[in-house]
């Protein structure tokens, strides 16, 4: 019984090792504009916080954070999500539990939801949404071509199966 109960444990540990070695943390953030602008028109400025934890014994030295942040295409009959805004970036951790923090740069989402606007003294027309809404992100830390590690929004994992 101990020892099935040990190559269990030892089974578990070797599978823990192989699941990254960088551990990635990701913040959204967001600010919304002022409130002068009108009810129906929203626009807001997302950025990512980015702290990328190093479990191993070596230092990584100009290792690549890869993040995009991704917006959903609200015109009628496109039901698309796309890359907004990408970019990279060098960075170096410390070996054994040392991190480091990222901030990437602030993206402008705005849109319109449908609403209907007055026409005439009587008549009203209805607007239709439009714009980009914010709908998620995707951060990788790359050593070459390897991924270290990864971290996805909900939103975009289901958009990339």
């Amino acid at each position: 019984m101990n020892t099935r109960l040990s190559i269990l444990c030892i089974l578990m540990l070797a599978s823990a090792a192989f699941a990254g070695s960088v551990d990635v943390a990701v913040k959204p953030e967001v600010q919304q504009k002022s409130a002068d602008i009108k009810k129906e028109e929203y626009v807001s400025t997302h950025w990512l916080r980015v702290r990328v934890t190093n479990f191993t014994s070596t230092k990584l030295d100009g290792v690549t954070l890869k993040w995009a942040l991704y917006a959903a295409n609200l015109r009628r009959g496109a039901d698309t999500v796309n890359v907004e805004k990408s970019g990279e970036m060098k960075i170096t951790v410390d070996p054994s539990g040392h991190y480091v923090d990222v901030e990437t740069p602030k993206v402008a989402f705005d849109y319109v939801r449908t609403h209907s606007e007055r026409s005439g003294r009587r008549s009203y027309k209805l607007v239709e949404e439009s714009g980009k809404k914010y709908h998620g992100f995707h951060v990788q830390v790359l050593n070459g071509t390897e991924v270290l590690g990864e971290a996805v929004s909900e939103s975009v994992r289901k958009h990339l199966k």
